[in-house]
């Protein structure tokens, strides 16, 4: 994965307008400003009007990709959207659940693949791009000119270009940070104030047990949570890349700087961080216990905030301004160092033998509209973290906060699902696990595991 520029593509994403308006009119439509979906669902007009597509086009399309809350509300949008023009396409939604690319990993091995498939892993984005599976898309983002309808569009046209210079997919997102969330109401109701820097973590998990709740919420299912928490601990003792930098081959899993943010992850994990279902726990279980006041934290990525708008919760859960493993003395340093953020290559790509039916040309033009669609949705409903924009704002607080924040990061590293050594992920996964399981209790006994695979 090539390495971004975090000040540029910030500065891309921050831009005034979401959507470039298109066609002769493009100097003249900022004079209609959009102040509610109604009055901006009025204004937002169809560029995709091309001879690429016929309008009797007949098929059914199978995309794979996220397909709930906020994201479904947004893709049933774009999907009534197109069957309005194109009234014999119909879609069939696959909904991904799993992180690692897993199910694409065994699709492809028998050849089922869908149409058009979302990519978060940047190994499998790799295997299918080398194997031959994910048609090139150059000449369909050129001739509907997909990325001048975006205000962030350069960046995330910039962000999926391979190092041979072709483009395997596209999207147009601004890019995710992780954050650490928690809920408001449960904080006051034991009296604990958001933590800025390690002791209060600390003595926040520790009211948090002691009032029988699970201090942090962690979907453990899935492999990155618990060792992404592992990169955030080590981005707060000064390594701003966290994983990123052993992943790269870099740095070492044995420096002191690891060795030190191993020690805290170690130490609240042994406090209970965690509870005892962690490693059984999904995405949506974890969210549900911390919004019914049963946890305290949870990590996601800022596309939460999609969600907690969407459950109408965005003034009861809050997340924390400040790195909460960094200590006190040094958290003005780390505040602005991000977990997660890089704009990848892995996003939705287009089946190069399309099971639909359809020639490959004609089911990445309806990719991209169905893209589109779907952003304008996510502006029309206000929500930010995917195309940031001037539609009108609409959200609680900390979704605010974060928002106005955007631009003071200066540095980003990966997701650990986002990491492009497989041997290391596999790794390092295995070993965190450890550590919430109970059966690692030192520093050491992680390190260790880790350094034994080579790292």
């Amino acid at each position: 994965m090539k390495k971004k520029q975090l000040a540029w593509v910030l500065t891309m994403a921050m831009t005034a307008g979401m959507l470039v308006p298109y066609g002769a009119a493009a100097e003249e439509a900022t004079e209609a400003e959009t102040t509610g979906t109604e009055a901006a669902a009025g204004e937002v007009k169809d560029p995709f009007d091309y001879d690429y597509v016929s309008e009797d086009v007949d098929a059914d399309l199978t995309i794979y990709r996220y397909y709930a809350d906020t994201d479904k509300v947004n893709l049933d949008y774009a999907i009534n959207k197109m069957q309005e023009k194109y009234p014999n396409l119909t879609f069939t939604m696959e909904h991904r659940t799993d992180s690692d690319g897993s199910t694409l990993r065994t699709w492809a091995a028998v050849g089922e693949l869908p149409d058009i498939f979302e990519i978060n892993s940047a190994e499998v984005y790799k295997t299918l791009k080398d194997d031959g599976t994910r048609y090139v898309v150059d000449n369909e983002v050129e001739n509907t000119k997909f990325y001048d309808l975006f205000s962030n569009g350069e960046a995330a046209k910039e962000a999926r270009t391979a190092d041979d210079g072709h483009q395997y997919g596209f999207g147009c997102e601004a890019s995710n940070l992780g954050e650490l969330f928690y809920n408001k109401e449960l904080f006051d109701e034991l009296g604990i104030s958001e933590p800025t820097n390690y002791e209060e973590f600390k003595a926040s998990i520790q009211k948090l047990e002691d009032a029988g709740k699970v201090p942090i919420a962690l979907f453990g299912a899935e492999k990155w949570p618990a060792t992404t928490i592992f990169s955030l601990a080590s981005i707060a003792e000064g390594q701003p890349q966290g994983l990123d930098a052993v992943n790269d081959g870099t740095a070492s899993i044995s420096d002191d700087v690891y060795r030190a943010a191993a020690e805290k992850y170690v130490e609240i994990a042994n406090m209970g961080a965690y509870g005892k279902a962690a490693l059984s726990t999904n995405y949506q279980q974890a969210y549900e216990m911390m919004y019914s006041g049963e946890a305290g934290y949870f990590l996601s990525g800022a596309w939460f905030f999609l969600t907690l708008e969407a459950d109408g919760m965005g003034e009861k859960i809050n997340y924390c301004k400040y790195n909460v493993f960094a200590d006190d003395a040094v958290k003005e340093d780390v505040r602005w160092n991000a977990l997660g953020g890089y704009q990848t290559e892995a996003k939705y790509s287009v089946n190069s033998q399309p099971p639909c039916g359809l020639d490959t040309e004609t089911v990445t033009y309806l990719g991209l509209e169905m893209e589109y669609w779907t952003r304008v949705s996510a502006g029309l409903e206000g929500n930010m973290t995917t195309v940031i924009g001037d539609f009108e704002f609409k959200g609680g607080t900390g979704y605010k906060d974060y928002y106005d924040n955007y631009g003071n990061y200066k540095t980003v590293c990966n997701f650990t699902g986002d990491l492009s050594n497989g041997d290391f992920v596999t790794t390092a996964d295995n070993a965190c696990e450890m550590v919430i399981s109970g059966n690692y209790t030192t520093a050491d006994e992680l390190i260790d595991d880790i350094a034994a695979g080579g790292f």
